[in-house]
């Protein structure tokens, strides 16, 4: 996550490619991959990306979403996603409120592409894989996704288009909230300071 002093994040992009999970026996777990504008400090976040739902008998199911908190997620049911697919997303404020989204599936050649209004705090840019919640706030159960790699990851920020080195972006390891030990960690940052793995340390 990159949280500049003087933040004034207009547009990120990113891309990825989407896991082939596993699933917790009896349990629906899931993970998400995706990149953002706000909501580290703040209680507004616009984010583009994919999810990964495993069912209790061990079926995958992915899919294309974006979100603008607090409202729920919203599936783009005309991208069809699947595993191993390769996906590269952007975000960019084009007038003040009014954002334009962007996600394709670079596998298939399929697109979507909306502009949305929404009004941002700028505070911070964000490239993502986590355990995804609930409409109620709960976690879902945490999948088996091994790995995801990040790659292409820039952000604008004071009119200024940087890479996630550049932008002083700093990493985000995923904790277990009753033992605190690591679940999904960080790589260092390759690829020109653009691109970084997010592993397992522990599949479920």
């Amino acid at each position: 996550m990159a949280t500049a002093p003087t933040a004034n994040y207009t547009a990120i992009a990113g891309s990825w490619t989407v896991p082939t999970a596993t699933g917790v026996t009896g349990k629906t777990s899931a993970d998400a991959a995706w990149i953002g504008i706000g909501g580290v400090s703040t209680g507004d976040l616009i984010q583009v990306g994919t999810d990964d739902t495993v069912s209790a008998s061990g079926q995958e199911t992915s899919s294309a979403f974006y979100e603008l908190l607090p409202q729920a997620a919203t599936n783009i049911a005309t991208l069809a996603v699947t595993p191993g697919d390769s996906m590269t997303a952007s975000i960019t404020e084009l007038t003040a409120g009014q954002w334009r989204v962007m996600i394709t599936d670079t596998t298939t050649g399929g697109s979507y592409t909306t502009t949305l209004s929404y009004i941002s705090s700028n505070s911070s840019a964000e490239w993502i894989e986590e355990d995804p919640s609930t409409t109620f706030d709960r976690l879902v159960p945490l999948d088996g996704f091994a790995s995801v790699a990040f790659t292409g990851g820039t952000t604008t920020n004071n009119g200024a288009s940087v890479t996630i080195a550049n932008a002083d972006a700093q990493p985000i390891t995923l904790v277990s909230s009753t033992t605190h030990e690591p679940i999904a960690t960080p790589s260092a940052l390759g690829g020109a300071g653009q691109d970084f793995t997010v592993t397992q340390d522990a599949t479920p």
